[in-house]
């Protein structure tokens, strides 16, 4: 089974060295990964929910982690350009729904990417320009 984006990050953030860091997330690539890096360190990223956490339900169902794969599609939603006739009530209940679908430690992280923070700190904006060049902007 793949391991999830919060598994992957955890496993990275527990390393010592940059080059391990790097080998590792690159052996674990995935749209879903680069989203999530992108969404943190991506300035051209604008997220169009409030600072914070929102009331939500954390998923308490096992073996959840891959939920985040089939999911992460619908991250446009949340930036700006994404679906400008969305309604902002309709826009939050949406990522409300979208949190209580994925595995709770994966909401974890998408809601520090949607504050623009790394939920684990080894993993940079230097080190993940390093792993995957051309991701984020110059």
């Amino acid at each position: 089974m793949k391991l999830g984006v919060a598994e992957i990050l955890e496993k990275a953030s527990k390393m010592t060295n940059d080059n391990e860091i790097i080998t590792w997330l690159q052996q674990n690539h995935s749209v879903a990964l680069e989203t999530v890096l992108r969404g943190i360190f991506d300035p051209t990223i604008i997220w169009l929910l409030p600072d914070g956490n929102p009331p939500y339900k954390p998923n308490i169902l096992v073996d959840q982690q891959n939920q985040f794969y089939k999911e992460c599609r619908k991250l446009y939603l949340f930036i700006d350009g994404g679906n400008p006739n969305l309604k902002q009530t309709k826009r939050e209940s949406l990522f409300i729904e979208f949190l209580e679908t994925i595995d709770k430690d994966d909401a974890l992280i998408v809601l520090a990417m949607k504050d623009k923070k790394s939920s684990h700190k080894n993993i940079t904006e230097g080190l993940v320009r390093k792993a995957f060049p051309g991701i984020l902007p110059q």
